[in-house]
Formats: structure tokens, C-alpha cells, sequence
């Protein structure tokens, strides 16, 4: 497959999921579910206010009982800063991205910009993949055979902070240390528990010297940078975030913080299983050829290129393991978008298994 054809063909896909979508709603925003107006409103926030501060979004003109009765609906979506604002709960990174695509289109940039991030996604395991025309097809494969397909329709953050760790591999692959860096940290300041994820490129990275090491360590802190000023402003530290002070609204009205990072209960190997076997979101029945990594890890390791097995391997592994403990690892539908990087990452170090699949097709055929 061509990369015009390769373009063609998710265009074309892409587009008959957001016609779909619409066709399926009667809502003008339908694709703003779950999280994703809160990274909406941040984004109009900022935009339209200059500032981090959602009371004119959260509950606009409300003020006494009424203000806390509107802000009660959007407990666990919100985040109360030292001084008691609301703020955003969730990255900032996300809706600063977003900014052009809001100024130029509205809220429909919202999901023009999403859709511009899943084929970045698709193309980014395409060049993992070996960038070849196999490659191409494989990519496409992992993208309607997995639940980043639904997506689609969506402005997801699952989806972006994906898209910086599949390039953040990438990079490494390509030893474009301070690309590599760069990523990384933007990666952590979209998603924290991504910088488990992104852990083993640190492998590759030492490989390449240690030049590389501290390149990519000043491309990290540089993109960490603005994330950690941020938190110091919105959430009074540095390393606090806002899913360490999760909004609640008491009874009488006040506001109070409780912490999101205690969330993490479920016995580990009850939620392993849940993970890959749950009937409705499991990886097994959403993403079934996804459960080929561990033969494409093996064929990659066989082709010379062991310690890249080894590292992409560690990060689908990482991402299981960060949710298997996870209480609510089921808010999600379609699949699990938690498991976005890994199903990625899965679906990438099948290149060689794919390629050696083309080939003795080929021969067969003769």
C-alpha cells in the first residue's frame, strides 16, 4: 500500500465514522461525552476568558445555593484550586493543543482536531511498524479492528496522549534524542501515568551514548516545564495535579478535595483478567488481533532488533499492569481507551510477523 493510498483509505474510513456519528444523535455536540467537555471547557476558558478558572463555565451567573447545586453536577470532573476556583481536573496540555482548531471552527474543532490525531496515531504505528507498505496495512488493520475506530468520534484524550507515546518510540527508533525528550514530557503532562509507559524508551535511549541521555533529559524537562509551573499556579505545587484535589461539594454547600490516585483497588488479578477477557470491553474479543504482539515481539527479536522488542514489549505490559488495579477501568465504552497504548504498541511490533505473513502469501500465489 502507497501512502497516498494509505491516506485515502483512512480519510475515508475517518469520515464515514463522523457521518455515523452524527447520524446516530440528535445533539449538536454529540461527540463531547464523558470527560471531554471538560477539556472543552478549559479550551473556551482560555480562549474566550484568559484564564484556567471554569466558574463561567461550570456554573455561569450562579452564585449562594445555586452555584454549589450547579457545580454538584460536575463533581469528579473538576478540580478546586488553594483558593478554592474550580480549575481543571484534567491535563491542560490537551485543550492548549486544541486552541487553533477551536478559534477557527468552534466547538467542531474539537473533533476536526481529533480526527487529525488518530490518523497521526494510525501513521505513527505505520512508522513503527517499519514504515513499509505491509506496515501501512497493518496500521490500518489496528485501527479498524480496535477500539481507537470509535473513537473516531470522540475528542479524546486517551487518543492524544497515545499519539505522543507512539512517537516518542518512534523517535527513539530513529535516535532523535531530543524529539525523543520532548515527546516524553509532553506525554507525562498529558496523561502522569504515561511516564510509565514511556519508561522503557529510556533503554534505547541509553543505547544510543550518553550525549543521548542527557539530550533527551533536557527535551523531557523542557516540555515538563510548562506543566509543572501550571500545577504550581492552579493546584498550589509543582508536583500536585489536579486529580490530587478532585472536587467534591459537601452538603452545605462548601467545596472539599478528595484524591483520585486512591481509586486504585481493584485485586490485580481480577482486574487483569477484566482487562483482557471482559465480555463487553475486554482486549481479547475488542482489538483480537492485537493479541498477536507477543509472536510479533518474538519474530522481532528474531530479526536482529531485540532490544526494540524488548522495550515495546515492557510498554504493552507497563500499561496492563498501571490499570489492572483500576476501580473504575470500565469507564469506557466500545473497548478500553485506558489500554490506548498499549493496543498500539501491540498492534506496531507485528511489522516482521505481517511482513514475513506477505511474503510467503507471495510465494504461495507463485
Amino acid at each position: 500500500m502507497s501512502r497516498p493510498q494509505f491516506v485515502i483509505a483512512f480519510v475515508l474510513v475517518a469520515a464515514a465514522i463522523v457521518a455515523v456519528g452524527f447520524a446516530r444523535s440528535n445533539e449538536k455536540y454529540s461527540f463531547l461525552i464523558g470527560d471531554c467537555p471538560y477539556y472543552a471547557m478549559t479550551a473556551e476558558s482560555l480562549l474566550k476568558d484568559g484564564d484556567f478558572d471554569l466558574a463561567n463555565q461550570l456554573a455561569p451567573s450562579e452564585s449562594g445555593e445555586g452555584y454549589a447545586k450547579t457545580l454538584r453536577t460536575h463533581v469528579g470532573f473538576f478540580a478546586i484550586s488553594p483558593d478554592g476556583r474550580p480549575v481543571p481536573k484534567h491535563s491542560t496540555l490537551m485543550p492548549i493543543a486544541t486552541l487553533p482548531f477551536f478559534a477557527v471552527f468552534g466547538p467542531y474543532g474539537f473533533l476536526v482536531f481529533n480526527v487529525v490525531q488518530v490518523g497521526v496515531l494510525v501513521f505513527g504505528i505505520a512508522v513503527l511498524a517499519g514504515n513499509t507498505p505491509t506496515a501501512r496495512v497493518l496500521a490500518l488493520v489496528a485501527y479498524v479492528a480496535s477500539p481507537i475506530l470509535g473513537y473516531t468520534y470522540n475528542f479524546s484524550p486517551d487518543v492524544f496522549g497515545a499519539v505522543l507515546v507512539i512517537w516518542a518510540y518512534v523517535a527513539a527508533t530513529h535516535r532523535r534524542w531530543i524529539v525523543c525528550g520532548l515527546l516524553a514530557g509532553l506525554a507525562v503532562w498529558a496523561k502522569v501515568y504515561l511516564a510509565a509507559i514511556i519508561l522503557p524508551v529510556g533503554l534505547l535511549v541509553m543505547l544510543g551514548g550518553w550525549r543521548a541521555v542527557l539530550v533527551a533529559i533536557g527535551g523531557a524537562v523542557l516540555a515538563a516545564a510548562p506543566m509543572l509551573i501550571l500545577n504550581a499556579a492552579l493546584y498550589g505545587d509543582p508536583l500536585v495535579t489536579g486529580y490530587d484535589r478532585d472536587a467534591i461539594v459537601r452538603e452545605d454547600g462548601t467545596l472539599g478535595v478528595r484524591d483520585h490516585y486512591g481509586m486504585f483497588n481493584q485485586p490485580f488479578f481480577l482486574g487483569l483478567s477484566r482487562l483482557l477477557f471482559d465480555a463487553d470491553l475486554g482486549a481479547v474479543w475488542t482489538a483480537p488481533l492485537w493479541g498477536l504482539w507477543p509472536l510479533g515481539a518474538w519474530l522481532l527479536w528474531r530479526a536482529g532488533q531485540k532490544w526494540l522488542a524488548i522495550v515495546m514489549a515492557c510498554g504493552i505490559v507497563i500499561n496492563l499492569l498501571v490499570f489492572a488495579c483500576y476501580d473504575h477501568w470500565n469507564a469506557t465504552v466500545g473497548g478500553n481507551r485506558f489500554l490506548f497504548p498499549a493496543f498500539a504498541l501491540g498492534y506496531a511490533v507485528q511489522g516482521q510477523l505481517w511482513e514475513l505473513a506477505r511474503v510467503r502469501l507471495s510465494r504461495t500465489e507463485e
